[in-house]
């Protein structure tokens, strides 16, 4: 059993399930990519971590903006400008990482695990009472 970067606990629920369930899967994958960091297994596990963490968090995100466009969501553009923001920062990263000029550190590591959490705390609760 790995050591987890974030623990889910119901302060993070949205109370819409299927959010909440993807939020679960991108702690997950987060808390599977920190377990690669800490063990320093990086090509064979951290490669097709990053790139899970980027197909997943678009999916996610996507979600989300269908449900603000059906609800007609007044935040939603602010919203997805932070989604576009963490979708570039991201895509520095493991092109970084990729390019073997970046090795995956705990600054890197703390700046996922914060906005992560800084999102689903702060963004996502402000659309729990709308949507």
């Amino acid at each position: 059993m790995g050591k987890n970067l974030i623990t889910w606990n119901e302060g993070y629920s949205v109370d819409i399930p299927e959010l909440d369930n993807q939020h679960k899967i991108l702690i997950s994958i987060l808390n599977r990519l920190y377990n690669s960091y800490l063990n320093k297994s990086h090509d064979k596990d951290i490669v097709p971590l990053l790139d899970e963490l980027k197909d997943y968090t678009k999916y996610h995100f996507e979600s989300e903006e269908r449900l603000f466009k059906e609800k007609n969501y007044p935040m939603a553009q602010e919203h997805i400008k932070a989604h576009e923001s963490f979708k570039e920062e991201l895509l520095t990263i493991i092109e970084s990482y990729n390019d073997l000029s970046l090795v995956l550190t705990m600054k890197t590591m703390t700046l996922l695990q914060r906005w992560l959490t800084n999102h689903i705390l702060k963004e996502d609760k402000k659309y729990v009472g709308y949507i």
